[in-house]
């Protein structure tokens, strides 16, 4: 009994030793987690944007110091000077930024050991406008303008014609009106935006005029040499209308009107193609060619042989004849003492 007493003393004392030996380690830490072995950047964003500065803020999970490489495109070209409150909570101001611009930025923090972090983003900072009013209002609703210049964009028009333009930085910019089956004045607007907001940039709108469209075309004549020749055009779309006649594709000088009289005309003339061209602010039209027919003029008869006195005796017939000259086809019409013979209607 007095030896299993020992084995059991011994067993405990070994136990007891085992748990102050780790009642040592924990009371070495105080009960705390050991360090961070990294920098931890969490949490990065602007905030406070304004037209000309932004704040810059983060998270590290350790003290840190405090600074930010920033610009207009990702390799950055600025920066901040380095503050050197070692910190967890960061906040960084930038200031004299450009209106309506987009800028890249990195956070930057180092710890007391010297590790380094980083994060990134971008924002844009607030801008200037430019509006304006397109009328009448059925002109004005859903017409689209455009934007060029220091940037470029597009926007519609609401019920009331009104349209704007936002976040824009300093600049020159055009302004662009357009909508189907309207015209613009003026065309289009320029304007310089220059540290405040632009408006009263405005547009009228009227109907926008309609290309000629020709309803009648010429119509060939045929005249005889002498005579005059008689063309005319009709057409539709936006009045007024201005016309120019061509004789075989040339400009007749006078000839402006919707119809045209040629001079009285000679065999020259035939076949002469006569067409006009119908114009207007939106555009121009070219007829068909209408051709020219001119006929020589006729010739008036004249006889050659006139006919022969003749004797006879009663009961014989007698024959008589006659031949001209002149444009044919000639018709004849005997008469016998002045009088017309029934059916007599050829030369003989």
């Amino acid at each position: 009994m007095h030896h299993g007493s020992r084995a059991l003393s011994f067993v405990v004392l070994i136990a007891s030793f085992g748990f102050v030996g780790c009642s040592g380690l924990v009371s070495g830490n105080n009960g705390n987690p050991p360090p961070p072995s990294t920098l931890d950047i969490t949490n990065v964003q602007a905030a406070s944007i304004t037209t000309f500065s932004s704040q810059v803020v983060w998270t590290t999970n350790v003290p840190a110091n405090s600074s930010v490489d920033y610009g207009t495109t990702t390799t950055y070209g600025n920066s901040t000077p380095v503050d050197s409150a070692m910190v967890t909570s960061h906040q960084v101001t930038l200031s004299g930024l450009a209106a309506g611009t987009t800028y890249y930025y990195q956070v930057n923090s180092t710890d007391s050991k010297g590790t380094h972090g980083h994060g990134g983003n971008k924002f844009n900072t607030g801008g200037f406008s430019l509006s304006g009013t397109i009328n009448p209002t059925a002109a004005g609703n859903g017409a689209t303008v455009a934007l060029s210049g220091g940037a470029s964009a597009s926007a519609t028009a609401d019920s009331s014609g009104n349209y704007t333009f936002a976040g824009l930085a300093n600049g020159s910019y055009m302004v662009t009106p357009k909508h189907t089956g309207y015209a613009f004045t003026p065309g289009n607007q320029s304007a310089t935006v220059n540290g405040a907001n632009v408006t009263g940039l405005n547009f009228t709108a009227s109907a926008a005029p309609v290309a000629p469209s020709i309803t009648t075309q010429p119509a060939s004549q045929t005249v005889t040499a002498g005579q005059t020749g008689s063309f005319s055009v009709a057409a539709t779309g936006t009045a007024p209308f201005t016309y120019q006649w061509q004789k075989n594709g040339v400009a007749i000088s006078g000839a402006t009107s919707s119809s045209y009289t040629t001079p009285a005309t000679t065999t020259s003339d035939n076949g002469a193609q006569f067409a006009v061209v119908v114009s207007n602010t939106a555009g121009s039209v070219t007829s068909s060619a209408a051709i020219l027919t001119v006929n020589a003029a006729p010739v008036a008869p004249s006889i050659t042989a006139q006919p022969a006195s003749q004797a006879v005796t009663a009961g014989q017939t007698a024959s008589f004849s006659v031949a001209a000259t002149g444009t044919a086809p000639l018709t004849y019409q005997w008469q016998k003492n002045r009088v017309a013979i029934t059916g007599a209607t050829t030369y003989s």
